[in-house]
Protein backbone atom coordinates (compact mmCIF):
# COMPACT_ATOMS: atom_id res chain seq x y z
CA UNK A 1 0.00 0.00 0.00
CA UNK A 2 1.61 3.52 -0.86
CA UNK A 3 1.97 5.93 2.36
CA UNK A 4 0.28 9.04 1.94
CA UNK A 5 2.32 11.95 2.06
CA UNK A 6 0.47 15.10 3.23
CA UNK A 7 -0.43 14.36 6.17
CA UNK A 8 2.20 15.73 8.62
CA UNK A 9 3.51 14.72 11.62
CA UNK A 10 5.19 16.57 14.79
CA UNK A 11 8.23 14.80 16.17
CA UNK A 12 8.69 15.27 19.78
CA UNK A 13 12.30 16.89 20.60
CA UNK A 14 15.02 16.27 23.02
CA UNK A 15 13.36 17.48 25.82
CA UNK A 16 11.35 14.57 26.79
CA UNK A 17 14.86 12.09 25.60
CA UNK A 18 17.04 10.82 28.11
CA UNK A 19 20.07 7.93 27.68
CA UNK A 20 21.51 5.80 30.47
CA UNK A 21 20.84 4.65 33.86
CA UNK A 22 21.36 0.88 34.31
CA UNK A 23 18.82 -1.89 31.88
CA UNK A 24 17.39 -4.91 33.21
CA UNK A 25 19.14 -7.63 29.78
CA UNK A 26 16.51 -5.84 27.31
CA UNK A 27 13.87 -4.06 29.35
CA UNK A 28 11.00 -2.52 26.97
CA UNK A 29 7.70 -1.25 27.41
CA UNK A 30 4.70 -1.63 25.60
CA UNK A 31 4.27 1.28 22.45
CA UNK A 32 2.94 4.63 23.40
CA UNK A 33 0.35 5.60 20.42
CA UNK A 34 0.68 8.87 18.77
CA UNK A 35 -1.06 11.17 21.10
CA UNK A 36 -3.13 14.47 20.62
CA UNK A 37 -1.88 17.74 22.35
CA UNK A 38 -4.48 20.75 23.15
CA UNK A 39 -4.56 21.61 19.73
CA UNK A 40 -4.88 18.08 18.31
CA UNK A 41 -1.58 18.00 16.23
CA UNK A 42 -0.07 13.95 16.03
CA UNK A 43 2.80 13.75 17.90
CA UNK A 44 5.20 10.88 17.40
CA UNK A 45 8.52 10.58 19.94
CA UNK A 46 11.22 11.90 18.60
CA UNK A 47 13.45 8.52 17.88
CA UNK A 48 11.72 8.07 15.05
CA UNK A 49 12.88 10.46 12.37
CA UNK A 50 10.84 12.21 9.90
CA UNK A 51 10.72 10.72 7.25
CA UNK A 52 10.31 7.46 8.61
CA UNK A 53 7.22 9.09 10.72
CA UNK A 54 5.64 10.41 7.44
CA UNK A 55 5.76 6.41 5.86
CA UNK A 56 4.11 4.92 9.11
CA UNK A 57 1.68 7.77 9.95
CA UNK A 58 -1.33 5.68 7.74
CA UNK A 59 0.07 2.58 7.77
CA UNK A 60 -1.34 -0.97 9.11
CA UNK A 61 0.94 -2.12 12.05
CA UNK A 62 2.15 -5.70 9.62
CA UNK A 63 3.17 -3.06 7.02
CA UNK A 64 7.14 -3.45 6.60
CA UNK A 65 9.44 -0.72 6.02
CA UNK A 66 13.03 -0.86 5.41
CA UNK A 67 14.74 0.63 8.52
CA UNK A 68 18.58 1.79 9.91
CA UNK A 69 18.33 1.30 14.07
CA UNK A 70 21.28 2.60 15.86
CA UNK A 71 22.05 2.11 19.60
CA UNK A 72 23.95 3.74 22.01
CA UNK A 73 25.48 0.39 23.42
CA UNK A 74 26.67 -2.45 21.91
CA UNK A 75 24.75 -5.62 21.93
CA UNK A 76 25.50 -8.98 21.28
CA UNK A 77 24.09 -12.08 19.54
CA UNK A 78 22.13 -12.93 23.01
CA UNK A 79 21.04 -9.48 22.99
CA UNK A 80 19.87 -9.61 19.67
CA UNK A 81 18.30 -13.06 21.00
CA UNK A 82 16.49 -11.01 23.85
CA UNK A 83 15.44 -8.35 21.42
CA UNK A 84 13.44 -10.65 19.56
CA UNK A 85 11.56 -11.96 21.35
CA UNK A 86 10.03 -8.41 22.79
CA UNK A 87 9.19 -7.34 19.32
CA UNK A 88 9.54 -10.30 17.28
CA UNK A 89 11.32 -11.73 14.80
CA UNK A 90 13.24 -9.74 12.08
CA UNK A 91 15.56 -9.76 9.53
CA UNK A 92 18.85 -8.34 10.42
CA UNK A 93 20.49 -7.12 6.53
CA UNK A 94 23.72 -5.97 8.20
CA UNK A 95 24.86 -5.75 11.73
CA UNK A 96 27.17 -2.37 12.51
CA UNK A 97 29.62 -2.42 15.22
CA UNK A 98 31.96 0.17 14.01
CA UNK A 99 31.29 3.43 12.95
CA UNK A 100 28.08 2.90 14.78
CA UNK A 101 26.06 0.31 16.89
CA UNK A 102 23.11 -0.87 15.68
CA UNK A 103 21.45 -2.83 12.19
CA UNK A 104 19.92 -2.03 9.13
CA UNK A 105 16.89 -4.64 7.98
CA UNK A 106 12.85 -4.97 7.66
CA UNK A 107 10.89 -3.54 10.66
CA UNK A 108 6.99 -3.83 10.83
CA UNK A 109 5.28 -0.95 11.99
CA UNK A 110 4.46 -2.36 15.42
CA UNK A 111 8.22 -2.93 15.99
CA UNK A 112 8.88 0.04 15.16
CA UNK A 113 6.70 1.69 17.75
CA UNK A 114 8.22 -1.10 20.10
CA UNK A 115 12.09 0.06 19.07
CA UNK A 116 10.85 3.52 19.78
CA UNK A 117 10.06 3.40 23.52
CA UNK A 118 13.57 1.08 24.00
CA UNK A 119 15.78 2.96 26.27
CA UNK A 120 19.29 2.09 24.28
CA UNK A 121 17.28 2.75 20.93
CA UNK A 122 18.82 6.32 19.91
CA UNK A 123 17.41 6.69 16.20
CA UNK A 124 15.01 5.01 13.93
CA UNK A 125 15.18 6.42 10.01
CA UNK A 126 14.26 5.21 6.74
CA UNK A 127 16.89 3.27 5.02
CA UNK A 128 15.40 4.13 1.67
CA UNK A 129 18.36 4.05 -0.68
CA UNK A 130 17.68 1.70 -4.29
CA UNK A 131 20.11 2.90 -6.91
CA UNK A 132 19.26 3.89 -10.17
CA UNK A 133 21.93 4.00 -12.24
CA UNK A 134 25.59 4.12 -12.58
CA UNK A 135 28.21 5.54 -10.03
CA UNK A 136 29.38 9.04 -10.23
CA UNK A 137 32.84 8.60 -8.47
CA UNK A 138 35.08 11.67 -7.81
CA UNK A 139 38.79 11.18 -7.40
CA UNK A 140 40.89 14.05 -5.41
CA UNK A 141 45.11 13.47 -4.70
CA UNK A 142 45.93 17.30 -4.68
CA UNK A 143 49.16 15.98 -6.87
CA UNK A 144 48.66 19.35 -8.74
CA UNK A 145 46.19 21.57 -6.98
CA UNK A 146 43.49 21.74 -4.23
CA UNK A 147 40.77 20.26 -7.50
CA UNK A 148 38.12 22.53 -6.04
CA UNK A 149 38.40 22.12 -2.81
CA UNK A 150 38.35 25.30 -0.34
CA UNK A 151 38.58 25.58 3.50
CA UNK A 152 36.77 27.54 5.62
CA UNK A 153 36.11 28.24 9.38
CA UNK A 154 33.64 29.10 11.81
CA UNK A 155 32.58 29.29 15.66
CA UNK A 156 34.94 32.51 16.46
CA UNK A 157 35.11 35.80 16.75
CA UNK A 158 35.77 38.62 14.49
CA UNK A 159 37.51 40.94 16.37
CA UNK A 160 39.71 37.69 17.60
CA UNK A 161 40.49 36.39 14.24
CA UNK A 162 44.04 36.94 14.74
CA UNK A 163 44.79 35.03 17.34
CA UNK A 164 42.96 31.71 16.00
CA UNK A 165 46.05 31.55 13.33
CA UNK A 166 43.75 30.37 10.72
CA UNK A 167 45.37 28.68 7.58
CA UNK A 168 43.73 26.52 4.56
CA UNK A 169 46.32 25.30 1.34
CA UNK A 170 48.13 22.99 -0.56
CA UNK A 171 51.48 22.05 0.82
CA UNK A 172 53.57 18.97 0.87
CA UNK A 173 52.68 16.34 3.36
CA UNK A 174 54.83 15.98 7.13
CA UNK A 175 57.55 14.13 5.96
CA UNK A 176 56.61 11.09 8.00
CA UNK A 177 53.61 10.66 5.69
CA UNK A 178 55.49 11.45 2.16
CA UNK A 179 57.44 14.88 1.98
CA UNK A 180 57.08 14.56 -1.99
CA UNK A 181 53.08 14.17 -1.83
CA UNK A 182 50.69 17.85 -1.75
CA UNK A 183 47.93 17.47 -0.13
CA UNK A 184 44.68 19.81 1.88
CA UNK A 185 46.81 21.62 4.75
CA UNK A 186 44.02 23.31 7.64
CA UNK A 187 45.25 24.74 10.94
CA UNK A 188 43.50 26.54 13.80
CA UNK A 189 44.25 27.33 17.32
CA UNK A 190 40.95 26.55 19.51
CA UNK A 191 40.38 29.64 21.42
CA UNK A 192 36.01 29.24 21.86
CA UNK A 193 36.16 25.80 22.74
CA UNK A 194 34.02 25.18 19.52
CA UNK A 195 36.25 25.89 16.58
CA UNK A 196 34.84 24.10 13.39
CA UNK A 197 37.39 23.82 10.13
CA UNK A 198 36.33 22.12 7.52
CA UNK A 199 36.70 21.46 3.57
CA UNK A 200 34.32 21.94 0.91
CA UNK A 201 33.94 21.15 -2.48
CA UNK A 202 31.18 21.90 -5.17
CA UNK A 203 29.47 19.51 -7.76
CA UNK A 204 27.32 19.89 -10.79
CA UNK A 205 26.65 18.75 -13.95
CA UNK A 206 29.99 18.31 -15.48
CA UNK A 207 30.39 15.56 -13.00
CA UNK A 208 26.86 14.36 -14.56
CA UNK A 209 24.89 15.28 -11.49
CA UNK A 210 20.95 15.77 -12.14
CA UNK A 211 18.92 18.41 -11.38
CA UNK A 212 16.17 17.85 -8.51
CA UNK A 213 17.90 14.10 -8.24
CA UNK A 214 18.28 12.35 -4.75
CA UNK A 215 22.26 10.95 -4.22
CA UNK A 216 23.42 8.77 -1.56
CA UNK A 217 26.78 10.11 -0.61
CA UNK A 218 29.66 7.84 0.60
CA UNK A 219 32.99 9.55 1.65
CA UNK A 220 36.66 7.61 1.86
CA UNK A 221 39.02 9.73 2.68
CA UNK A 222 42.76 9.74 5.15
CA UNK A 223 43.57 12.28 7.30
CA UNK A 224 47.45 13.20 8.52
CA UNK A 225 46.62 13.53 12.31
CA UNK A 226 49.32 13.84 14.97
CA UNK A 227 47.05 14.16 18.06
CA UNK A 228 47.84 10.63 19.64
CA UNK A 229 45.89 9.00 21.86
CA UNK A 230 44.49 9.02 25.44
CA UNK A 231 45.99 12.28 24.77
CA UNK A 232 45.32 15.58 27.49
CA UNK A 233 44.34 19.04 27.14
CA UNK A 234 42.29 21.91 28.17
CA UNK A 235 38.37 21.34 27.01
CA UNK A 236 39.25 17.67 26.11
CA UNK A 237 42.05 15.59 24.34
CA UNK A 238 43.75 16.68 20.96
CA UNK A 239 42.75 13.65 19.34
CA UNK A 240 39.18 12.00 21.18
CA UNK A 241 37.96 15.46 21.73
CA UNK A 242 38.10 16.62 17.87
CA UNK A 243 35.54 15.35 15.95
CA UNK A 244 35.42 14.15 12.12
CA UNK A 245 31.98 15.04 10.35
CA UNK A 246 31.36 14.52 6.83
CA UNK A 247 27.91 16.24 5.13
CA UNK A 248 26.37 17.01 1.59
CA UNK A 249 24.18 19.69 0.96
CA UNK A 250 22.30 22.03 -2.04
CA UNK A 251 23.59 25.35 -0.46
CA UNK A 252 27.02 26.29 -0.10
CA UNK A 253 28.33 26.14 3.16
CA UNK A 254 29.63 29.29 4.16
CA UNK A 255 30.71 30.98 7.72
CA UNK A 256 28.11 33.84 8.20
CA UNK A 257 29.22 36.99 10.59
CA UNK A 258 25.76 37.44 13.04
CA UNK A 259 25.46 40.94 14.58
CA UNK A 260 27.72 40.29 17.82
CA UNK A 261 30.71 39.98 15.42
CA UNK A 262 30.44 35.90 15.83
CA UNK A 263 30.76 33.34 12.54
CA UNK A 264 28.68 30.91 12.72
CA UNK A 265 27.82 28.17 10.05
CA UNK A 266 24.91 28.91 7.59
CA UNK A 267 24.26 24.73 7.70
CA UNK A 268 23.24 22.80 10.61
CA UNK A 269 26.49 20.72 10.86
CA UNK A 270 25.89 19.98 14.18
CA UNK A 271 28.19 21.20 17.58
CA UNK A 272 31.31 19.25 18.77
CA UNK A 273 30.33 15.77 18.59
CA UNK A 274 26.34 16.14 18.23
CA UNK A 275 25.04 15.76 14.53
CA UNK A 276 23.33 18.06 12.84
CA UNK A 277 20.53 18.03 9.49
CA UNK A 278 23.68 18.32 7.34
CA UNK A 279 26.69 16.93 8.65
CA UNK A 280 27.34 13.73 10.97
CA UNK A 281 30.14 12.21 12.93
CA UNK A 282 32.19 9.70 11.62
CA UNK A 283 35.25 9.54 14.03
CA UNK A 284 38.00 11.73 15.44
CA UNK A 285 41.34 12.33 15.35
CA UNK A 286 43.29 10.56 17.57
CA UNK A 287 46.08 8.03 16.22
CA UNK A 288 46.47 4.22 16.74
CA UNK A 289 49.36 5.34 19.32
CA UNK A 290 50.16 7.75 22.08
CA UNK A 291 52.94 9.52 20.47
CA UNK A 292 52.00 13.02 20.15
CA UNK A 293 53.63 15.01 17.34
CA UNK A 294 54.47 12.90 14.33
CA UNK A 295 51.98 12.30 11.88
CA UNK A 296 49.87 9.38 11.07
CA UNK A 297 47.70 8.63 8.06
CA UNK A 298 43.92 7.43 9.53
CA UNK A 299 41.29 6.56 7.12
CA UNK A 300 37.81 7.29 7.06
CA UNK A 301 34.53 6.46 5.65
CA UNK A 302 30.60 6.45 5.99
CA UNK A 303 30.41 3.43 3.85
CA UNK A 304 28.26 1.82 6.55
CA UNK A 305 26.10 5.21 6.57
CA UNK A 306 25.75 6.56 3.52
CA UNK A 307 24.65 10.80 3.67
CA UNK A 308 21.14 11.58 1.16
CA UNK A 309 21.30 14.45 -0.40
CA UNK A 310 19.04 16.23 -2.60
CA UNK A 311 20.56 18.07 -6.29
CA UNK A 312 19.34 21.65 -6.24
CA UNK A 313 17.61 22.62 -9.91
CA UNK A 314 21.05 23.73 -11.49
CA UNK A 315 21.91 20.04 -10.53
CA UNK A 316 24.42 21.71 -7.90
CA UNK A 317 25.37 20.24 -4.29
CA UNK A 318 28.35 20.68 -2.07
CA UNK A 319 30.05 18.23 -0.19
CA UNK A 320 32.05 18.94 2.94
CA UNK A 321 34.36 17.68 5.77
CA UNK A 322 35.43 19.31 8.67
CA UNK A 323 36.67 18.98 12.30
CA UNK A 324 34.72 20.14 15.20
CA UNK A 325 36.82 20.90 18.07
CA UNK A 326 36.29 20.43 22.00
CA UNK A 327 40.15 20.79 22.18
CA UNK A 328 41.12 24.33 23.15
CA UNK A 329 44.35 24.55 21.27
CA UNK A 330 45.82 23.77 17.75
CA UNK A 331 44.73 21.54 15.18
CA UNK A 332 46.48 21.09 12.01
CA UNK A 333 45.76 18.34 9.84
CA UNK A 334 46.35 17.22 6.18
CA UNK A 335 43.98 15.51 3.79
CA UNK A 336 46.14 13.67 1.01
CA UNK A 337 43.01 12.03 -0.89
CA UNK A 338 39.07 12.35 -0.91
CA UNK A 339 37.43 9.80 -3.06
CA UNK A 340 33.62 10.38 -3.02
CA UNK A 341 30.95 7.50 -4.70
CA UNK A 342 27.32 9.16 -5.98
CA UNK A 343 24.62 6.81 -6.01
CA UNK A 344 20.99 7.95 -7.58
CA UNK A 345 18.33 6.90 -5.76
CA UNK A 346 14.68 6.53 -5.56
CA UNK A 347 11.96 6.51 -3.42
CA UNK A 348 10.81 3.42 -1.36
CA UNK A 349 7.15 2.87 -0.57
CA UNK A 350 5.26 0.12 1.51
CA UNK A 351 3.68 -2.47 0.79
CA UNK A 352 1.62 -4.73 2.75
CA UNK A 353 3.19 -7.61 3.92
Amino acid sequence: MKISRTKKIALMVAATFVIGGSYSTLGFTKPIEAQSNAQGVNILPFKISEQLAKKIDTASGSDKFPCLVTFDKHLDEQSYANLEKQIGKFSKKQVYETVLEGFAGDLSKEQILLLNNTSFVSHIELDTEVSLGKDIVVTSDFSKNTDGWNGGFSDYPDKDKSIYKLNFSHRLLPKEINNKQKGLYISGVNRSDDLFMFVKKKLDKKEKLQPNTTYSVTFDFDIATNAGKDGMGAGGSPGESVYVKVGATSKEPLAVKDKTGFFWMNIDKGNQSAEGKNAFMIGNLAKTTTDHGKYELKPFDNKQRPFTVKTDDKAELWLLIGTDSAFESGTSIYIPRVNVTLKEVGEWTAAAE
